[in-house]
């Protein structure tokens, strides 16, 4: 029911607010009757990294999330404890888990293995085959208390025979249903109801559900129709077939079989999608080249009906396992790859209708993979596999997957309106602050970065006044001005060709640079502390003669890319993997991007594409334009074809000077260099996998333009740029350059300074995402080639919203009224409700029409 407060007036409505409800914005109506605003979440697909949690043959595991502890249960036979019943408790931190003391339920030969959480009486209900006691059917009930279980008394529910056993609890009737094949009456399929009281379980009848010999069952229970579903290999036809059945009491009726398959069906999973209320049934199919294979069902009544078989492995198979997850809406399936050397591999697939499509596969374990299981974790948001790892001595392991997504509150139906309140506009226009000398010496091949870690920038040069030893200095924003700690020494030898990167995930930088006297690149970490900055040892990156060195931080393999020229190899453009463990950094193995004569020049992560894309030089009669696309995983690092962009340039004229940032707002990134007859100049970069692609190009400024630095301010949504104007005294200058398609537009110069003389070698910029300011960092020659620093703030617009918080009374403009707190609406455009809380000129999915704009702050609200 709307929990509505007061009454309608004027096409003013009020209910109570979930959460922070900003003014102007499209407004939803949950499920318990709050409104809220729209909102997206999303997850990047991710791994965790492998963790054994038994260092035995392991066999059999099966597992199940307790959702009273928070905390998943493996239960397994231990190979290395002459095959005794086993239970772990594993819990989940971000991608890891980690595990209690494994604890023995059966002091016997164990298999056939099930877990289930009964949420009613929070226990865990083992059930299994008793190899010790006539193969007998047992069940266990299972207490767990933080990292421990323990377990009540063991309960058989056959005394003959049980294998190929599946379990399920029933949440409609509190019911756990067993199925097993049943060795004393001709291994039919059977089924029984079995009730949790306090540490121990009692159990109904048997009823049969197939007069087959059971083969690869699998169960799942239909929380929308109150129903289980049992998957399997009917024995006679060797076809998949599924079942319905219903509990009543301590008792399970069925209806009709029916056939999903008509192929030879092994390795069956069940699994329920609660989003979509359907029924997924993964599998082997046997019937087209042993490929897995999944396939939607709908339960209607007692009966079952099916979409269409999609594969999602074309492949050998085996060992799959599903599991449904809520947060991302999707079927988790983990398998055996046997096209891939029968590696641990799973998959995500998304039901749609009576369909489902499915991501990309990843990888889990390296090598042969088999006994799989899998449990969601609803605490921790994560899947959660286990398997016995046979590339490590069948030792059990465990692994944590981040299912990756991106869903919205939004619905076709929820919408109700536009929230009211007040729009505020703030202004700021573009300031540069004065020149901040950070060493009273001749600077050169300056460079700069931000640790966003301590909110600080850091600048590393060549000091001419002290050897010419590569040094760095701690800065400081406040407003539009910047103060230095004290200058330190990283590397007492003459330096060149100086690099910096900030890795986000160590809370370090890294400096690359070329010794003067050997000639060799080598990199250095360095910590910053307060106003202060430390390093550890240089290592050596490129035993030879090393030039024009730049570096980047990769944040999908949290690692650094360090790109130079390597004269050892032919001058060959060359990148490199920069690790980073404490105050030490180690290198993958080196890499040609160019083989040919080439200079790097700028590098940039971009984030839209998780790539690094660098920029470099390539002699050919004159030194042409080029970028190209990496890949890191791990230490190591590939690269797409490069592609020239400067292909307007005519000869005579060498691409200098080249400069990248990267725009997050529109996912573009933008070269900036002195391209055709000395001109400063722009092209806007799209990245495509592997492949870039270039746009049109933009000049801004129109004469000799050289010692190009800038940067990307995501707050303003633009590019700085500063530059030297070589052709009028020089002067030093600064535009803005505002990314629309693959193009750009350019604000007018402002002066930074007059006669700061030439040939500045290397200049830095870098953005401080804590002051929301750029900040640029050179060489002044006139005087007296001092190292000088100013921060920028850009021109921007920022709007705040009046707004109601959590559990306040919220009113809105709802359909047929004027919502009158908009702002740079397009008069009789229709604008859209939007997925990430705004409202735009085109649809987006679902498609919810916001209203039609009747000026630029008003919009009549439809639905």
């Amino acid at each position: 029911m709307l929990k509505r407060i007061g009454a309608e007036e004027g096409g003013e409505f009020k209910a109570v607010a979930s959460g922070t409800l900003p003014s102007g914005r499209p407004v939803v109506v949950n499920a318990d009757g709050t409104v809220s605003v729209i909102s997206q979440t999303s997850a990047t697909q991710a791994l965790g990294s492998a963790t054994v949690f038994e260092a035995a043959t392991t066999i059999e595991p099966e597992s199940a999330f307790d959702s009273n502890s928070n905390k998943i249960v493996i239960a397994y036979r231990d190979g290395g404890n002459s095959d005794h019943g086993t239970a772990v408790v594993g819990t989940v931190s971000g991608t890891s888990i980690s595990f209690g003391t494994p604890v023995v339920f059966n002091a016997g030969e164990t298999t056939k293995i099930n877990v289930v959480f009964d949420t009613s009486n929070n226990k865990i209900v083992i059930t299994y085959q008793n190899d010790a006691s006539s193969d007998n059917g047992t069940a266990i009930v299972g207490t767990v208390s933080g990292t421990g279980i323990s377990f009540g008394s063991p309960v058989e529910f056959e005394t003959s025979d049980a294998a190929n056993q599946a379990a399920v609890f029933d949440s409609t009737n509190n019911k756990v249903v067993v199925l097993f094949r049943d060795g004393g009456n001709s291994n039919y399929g059977t089924a029984i109801v079995g009730t949790v009281s306090g540490t121990s379980i009692s159990f109904g009848t048997k009823v049969v559900f197939t007069s087959t010999n059971l083969q690869y069952p699998s169960i799942a229970f239909d929380s929308s129709n109150g129903k289980v579903v049992i998957a399997y290999k009917n024995d006679s036809n060797n076809y998949g077939t599924a079942i319905v059945g219903t509990v009543s009491g301590t008792s399970i009726s069925f209806g009709s079989a029916v056939v999903f398959n008509s192929g030879a069906t092994a390795f069956t999973s069940t699994i329920y999608d609660s989003n979509a209320q359907k029924i997924v049934i993964a599998y082997r199919d046997d019937g087209n080249s042993d490929y897995g294979t999944a396939i939607v069902d709908t339960v209607s009544g007692t009966s079952i009906s099916f979409g269409s078989e999609v594969v999602y492995e074309s492949a050998n198979s085996a060992f799959h396992k599903a599991v449904y997850d809520v947060t991302a809406q999707k079927v988790v399936i983990a398998y055996q790859d046997g096209g891939n050397s029968d590696y641990g591999t799973v998959i995500s697939g998304t039901v749609s209708g009576t369909s489902i499509s499915f991501d990309t596969a990843a990888v889990f374990e390296s090598a042969t993979t088999g006994d799989i299981c899998i449990a969601y974790d609803s605490n921790a948001e994560k899947v959660v596999i286990a398997y016995r790892d046979y590339g490590n001595s069948s030792h059990g392991t465990s692994i944590v997957f981040q299912t990756g997504y991106s869903s919205t509150n939004l619905t076709s139906e929820n919408y109700i309106g536009m929230s009211r309140g007040v729009v505020n506009v703030t202004s700021l226009t573009q300031t540069i602050g004065s020149a901040v000398t950070f060493e009273d010496a001749d600077t050169k091949y300056t460079v700069a970065t931000f640790d966003s870690v301590n909110n600080k920038v850091i600048i590393a040069y060549r000091d001419n006044g002290n050897g010419g030893y590569l040094t760095a200095i701690v800065g400081t924003v406040s407003g539009t001005s910047i103060s230095f700690g004290t200058p330190v020494v990283a590397a007492s030898n003459s330096s060149t060709y100086l690099g910096i990167a900030f890795n986000a995930n160590a809370g370090k930088c890294v400096i690359s640079y070329k010794n003067a006297s050997t000639t060799y690149g080598l990199a250095i970490v360095g910590t910053v502390s307060g106003t202060s900055i430390s390093f550890g040892t240089a290592a050596i990156f490129n035993s030879a003669d090393t030039e024009n060195i730049i570096a980047g931080y990769d944040a999908a393999s949290q690692n650094v890319v360090i790109a130079y020229q390597d004269k050892g190899n032919s001058s060959y453009g060359t990148a490199i993997v920069a690790v980073i463990s404490g105050t030490s950094v180690s290198f993958g193995s080196e890499v040609v991007f160019q083989s040919t004569n080439s200079n790097p020049r700028s590098i940039v992560y971009d984030s839209g594409s998780s790539k690094i894309i660098i920029g470099y030089r390539k002699y050919d009669s004159w030194m042409r334009g080029f970028g190209v696309v990496g890949t890191v995983s791990g230490n190591s690092i590939s690269f797409g074809t490069p592609v020239r962009f400067d292909t307007h340039n005519t000869s005579g004229y060498d691409i200098e000077y080249i400069s990248l940032t990267y725009d997050s707002n529109a996912n573009k990134t933008l070269f900036t260099y002195r391209g055709n007859s000395q001109n400063g100049q722009i092209n806007v970069a799209t990245v495509s996998g592997t492949s870039i692609s270039f746009g049109t190009v933009v000049t801004f400024h129109a004469a000799n333009t050289q010692e190009i630095l800038s940067f990307y301010d995501p707050d303003a949504q633009l590019h700085g740029i500063a530059y030297e104007d070589a052709a009028n005294t020089p002067d030093f200058e600064y535009v803005t350059a505002t990314i629309s398609g693959t193009s750009a537009t350019i604000s007018s110069p402002t002066a930074i300074s007059s006669n700061i003389g030439s040939s500045q070698m290397t200049m830095g910029a870098t953005y401080d995402t804590n002051a929301n300011k750029g900040v640029l960092a050179y060489q002044i020659l006139s005087p007296d080639s001092r190292g000088t620093a100013r921060v920028i703030q850009n021109a921007s617009t920022t709007i705040t919203r009046g707004q109601v918080t959590n559990g306040q009374a919220a009113s809105m403009d709802i359909i047929g009224s004027v919502s009158d707190n908009q702002i740079g609406l397009t008069i009789g455009q229709q604008y859209f409700v939007q997925t990430d809380g705004t409202i735009g000129t085109t649809a987006a999915t679902p498609s919810v029409l916001a209203g039609t704009a009747i000026s630029a702050t008003e919009l009549v609200v439809k639905t």
